[in-house]
C-alpha cells in the first residue's frame, strides 16, 4: 500500500511458486542490507509471543515475512533489491499513543503521518536504509507490542517461527 507498482517490482521474490527460505535474504542482499534484515528479523523473533510467517501476499507484495501476535499483525518485511523495507499498521486507537512516544524517531513519525488509511487503520511504509532505521523500528515495535498485548488478552502466549 502507498507505494508504486515500479517499487513493488523490485521485490527479490516475485514468483508465487518459488517460496524463498526464511534466511534467503542473508545471502541474496548486499552484506549491509542483509545485516539490517537479520537485525530486524531476529529482534522481532526475540519479542514474547511473536510469530513469523513467510507468505505470498499477491502480485504487489509478493513473498513477505509477516510478524504477529495471535491474530494481530505487527509488521511485514519486504525484501527489495535496494534492501529491506517494512510495512506496519497503526490503528486509530494506537495513533495518539504512537505519536506521543518520547523521542519518537522522525522516520517512524513520518511513516505514520504519511500512511495510507484503510478504514480505522493506517498502513505505514518504512525503508530500512541504515542500521539506525532498523534500531528505531525495533524500539518502536516493542511499544506497539505492549499495546497489542494489553488489547488482546493471551496474545503473548505461544510462539511459532519458521526454521532458518
Amino acid at each position: 500500500m502507498g507505494r508504486s507498482a515500479a517499487y513493488w517490482a523490485t521485490n527479490l521474490y516475485p514468483n508465487p511458486r518459488q517460496e524463498p527460505k526464511p534466511s534467503a535474504p542473508y545471502k541474496d542482499l548486499s552484506p549491509a542490507a542483509a545485516a539490517r534484515f537479520r537485525r530486524v528479523r531476529e529482534g522481532l523473533l526475540k519479542l514474547p509471543g511473536v510469530a513469523e510467517h513467510l507468505k505470498y501476499m499477491g502480485t504487489s507484495w509478493h513473498w513477505t515475512w509477516e510478524y504477529g501476535v495471535g491474530h494481530r499483525k505487527l509488521c511485514w518485511i519486504h525484501v527489495m533489491q535496494g534492501g529491506p523495507a517494512l510495512t506496519f499498521t497503526i490503528a486509530d486507537s494506537e495513533e495518539p499513543k504512537a505519536l506521543a512516544v518520547p523521542r519518537l524517531p522522525a522516520a517512524i513519525a513520518a511513516a505514520i503521518r504519511s500512511a495510507q488509511r484503510t478504514g480505522p487503520v493506517r498502513w505505514c511504509a518504512l525503508d530500512l536504509g541504515d542500521q539506525k532505521a532498523a534500531d528505531a523500528f525495533l524500539s518502536f515495535v516493542r511499544r506497539k507490542l505492549a499495546w497489542v498485548v494489553a488489547e488482546t488478552p493471551g496474545a503473548a502466549t505461544g510462539r511459532r517461527s519458521l526454521a532458518s
